[in-house]
């Protein structure tokens, strides 16, 4: 008798020990199920063909790449331990990778690609990679080695005067910018990168004028040229790097429901119409040097995070991968009977997967901002 119930005890372990490796094999399928829907059109000019040089940057549309560069994240990258939370690193990292690479990717194409979809305001998350003795892009797992993406992006500035990007410095993990040491250093080396790929060469600086009076014409002297405007959380005298919390509104809604995050965005619209609003990573952080967000660049935080709980992690099975939620919230994003007055106040559009072009989202989101420009 002791016999049998050792065995149907032991056959009911293997049993539910099966099931555990078949629920990790499942969640851990690290791609994902459907082809990407790419635009036949070419957004690589539009800013030269429609804006007008008299346009205010803080005013201009555009649409942004959230997390911008980690499209090259796959279950074979190495874990950024600076960026990670601890359930993504050791062995549960291990058990749960091909999971988590699919909650950490938010881009499916490099930039290039990202740029010729019409993208104009780039998300930067760094990191230091001991391993590759070289700073790279990152979102939980390194993705791209920095001077790589900015030699490419290089190239595309050049051949494309009266385009310009805001490459916002969103992050700089591993670095304690209360610090000076840390902080120095770890700037002069991101700024030679720049340097060395010949961006800093297009970029507007600090000190030529206040940033509510800049127009296209003059970041593209009269579209003669490209240009950029670099933003960055660290200390710095470099007049090309611009100060990040005196510049940016870029309010968070931190849920994966969609009609709380529409909520959110109703009311960030509210606070910076009534001036209430000042720039900075609002409304988690306050810095003495924020100003009216009215007279900064207003951020649309168009996106979805997961949630590190329970129901969080089951919503985020239920929708397989960032990606995929991306995909199908994008459009409806656009659809909102409030996305006028939100890109009205928070010009920038920045989402994930920033480039689908899913229920025409990319042709249609580039066809709202280029009619917003031209007729506001």
């Amino acid at each position: 008798m002791l016999k049998r119930i050792r065995k149907v005890v032991f056959g009911l372990l293997l049993i539910i020990l099966m099931l555990v490796l078949v629920l990790l094999l499942t969640i851990n399928i690290p791609f994902d199920f459907f082809v990407h829907e790419q635009s036949e059109q070419d957004y690589s000019h539009w800013m030269s063909e429609t804006l007008t040089t008299d346009q205010r940057i803080i005013d201009v549309a555009m649409l942004g790449a959230h997390d911008a560069f980690s499209a090259n994240i796959n279950v074979f990258s190495q874990t950024d331990v600076h960026s990670a939370a601890s359930i993504q690193t050791g062995i549960t990292g291990l058990l749960i990778k091909g999971f988590s690479v699919k909650q950490s990717k938010t881009q499916v194409s490099g930039i290039t690609e990202l740029l010729t979809a019409g993208v104009r305001y780039f998300d930067i998350r760094l990191t230091y990679n001991e391993e590759k003795s070289s700073w790279y892009t990152t979102h939980t797992y390194f993705s791209n080695d920095l001077a790589s993406v900015l030699e490419e992006m290089n190239t595309f500035l050049f051949a494309h005067p009266g385009e310009f990007l805001l490459l916002d410095i969103q992050h700089v993990y591993g670095i304690d910018y209360d610090n000076p040491a840390e902080n120095d250093v770890a700037f002069a080396e991101i700024r030679t990168i720049f340097a060395s790929a010949n961006v800093l060469e297009y970029a507007y600086e600090q000190g030529t004028k206040e940033l509510n009076e800049i127009t296209y014409g003059d970041i593209t002297n009269n579209k003669v040229q490209a240009g950029v405007m670099i933003f960055s959380k660290m200390a710095n005298n470099d007049n090309a790097f611009w100060d990040y919390w005196s510049s940016i509104y870029s309010a968070w809604p931190n849920t994966d429901v969609p009609e709380t995050a529409y909520a959110c965005l109703d009311t960030y619209a509210a606070n910076i119409t009534s001036g209430d609003a000042l720039t900075g990573a609002l409304p988690i952080v306050e810095n003495a040097s924020a100003i009216n967000a009215q007279e900064g660049i207003r951020v649309l935080q168009g996106v979805l995070t997961m949630q590190m709980n329970g129901e969080g992690i089951i919503n985020a099975l239920i929708k397989w991968s960032l990606i995929d939620r991306a995909r199908e919230f994008n459009s409806n994003l656009i659809d909102q009977p409030n996305f006028a007055n939100w890109m009205m106040t928070m010009p920038v559009i920045m989402v994930d997967y920033a480039d689908t072009n899913y229920e025409n989202f990319l042709d249609r989101v580039m066809e709202m901002i280029i009619y917003y420009n031209e007729t506001t």
